[in-house]
């Protein structure tokens, strides 16, 4: 018999389950409300377990970028210290978010809808992929139903013209974060992070502007960068879940951001989405117990969730 599965959100998540299940044995549907938003340029950073998942299912953008040698820089440009390992692989989303959806089976139904209450869905098992402002997710623990606002605004874009290899790394300062990376096709990936009062929706004009402001003291290629912001340029609030001790309840459950979403900086909220997806096709296809896959992946993704908003506690309390 044919288990059904219904997969709410077609983002990195929901598109990685939909890929990985087993066709023969799965009945799969996913519901995505604005299946056109893969077009926002950002990167993502690819450590190796995410990797390995892609590759399973023919959805690695090839080639990937191998992160370079960074350093850590005080906000205004003086070195701290330089960084011995590497970074992960980087990716542009967009790229990402295209080998996903065409590594999706032709019998995976897509419906282009915004689910508001998921307890309606036809499904054996219902999978929240649907983000930090998961519907799903209250039905799994109903103390985590909401999402925290951190206070942070973040900026992210692509900017033209490989970045020189003295400016790669993170920039630390009181309240303030920003990073420089170097990505495929003479690019640089660059993002900042302060503590902000606008309110959502943001318009990204003043996002960027109160940006210029706050990082008018930093390095000289945070300000040149900012300067060079366009309209395209990513602006958004900071959310994070709240502390979760179960993943799976009944029929229901969440994976990815719907379940564990964390401030940016370990570089593993696309990382751990894509491995939770691939571990829970991988569990459903051999028939074993979510409750084991649970038990996997719930304490390791947690201390993700927490060890990233120590670090930027860490980051934004650097003079």
């Amino acid at each position: 018999m044919t288990t059904r599965i219904a997969i709410v959100g077609g983002g990195i998540a929901g598109l990685t389950l939909a890929a990985a299940l087993d066709p023969r044995r799965f009945e799969v549907v996913v519901h995505e409300a604005e299946p056109s938003r893969a077009g926002v340029g950002s990167a993502l950073g690819l450590w190796s377990g995410a990797r390995r998942v892609l590759r399973r299912i023919g959805a690695l953008p090839s080639p990937v970028d191998r992160a370079t040698q960074g350093s850590l820089f005080a906000v205004d440009g003086r070195r701290r210290a330089r960084l011995r390992a590497a970074g992960p692989a980087l990716v542009d989303r967009p790229a990402l978010l295209a080998a996903l959806d065409a590594a999706v089976p032709a019998s995976v139904r897509r419906i282009t809808e915004e689910v508001t209450d998921p307890t309606a869905l036809d499904g054996d098992l219902v999978v929240g992929a649907d983000g930090v402002r998961s519907r799903v997710r209250g039905l799994v623990q109903a103390s985590a139903a909401g999402r925290i606002d951190t206070g942070y605004l973040t900026l992210r874009g692509i900017a033209p013209g490989a970045p020189k290899t003295t400016d790669i790394g993170e920039y630390w300062g009181r309240g303030l974060l920003a990073g420089v990376a170097a990505i495929r096709g003479e690019r640089t990936y660059w993002f900042t992070a302060h503590r902000s009062e606008l309110t959502e929706p943001l318009l990204a004009a003043d996002a960027v502007d109160e940006t210029r402001e706050r990082f008018a003291d930093a390095a000289p290629v945070i300000r040149r960068l900012l300067e060079e912001a366009g309209p395209e340029t990513l602006a958004t609030r900071l959310w994070v879940t709240p502390p979760m001790h179960r993943y799976v309840r009944d029929r229901h459950l969440v994976i990815g951001d719907a379940a564990h979403a964390m401030l940016p900086n370990l570089g593993r909220g696309a990382c751990t989405a894509i491995v939770d997806a691939g571990t829970l096709a991988a569990t459903l296809n051999l028939g074993h117990d979510l409750r084991r896959w649970e038990a996997r992946r719930l304490p390791a993704t947690q201390l993700a969730r927490a060890g990233s908003a120590g670090v930027m506690r860490l980051a934004s309390r650097a003079p």
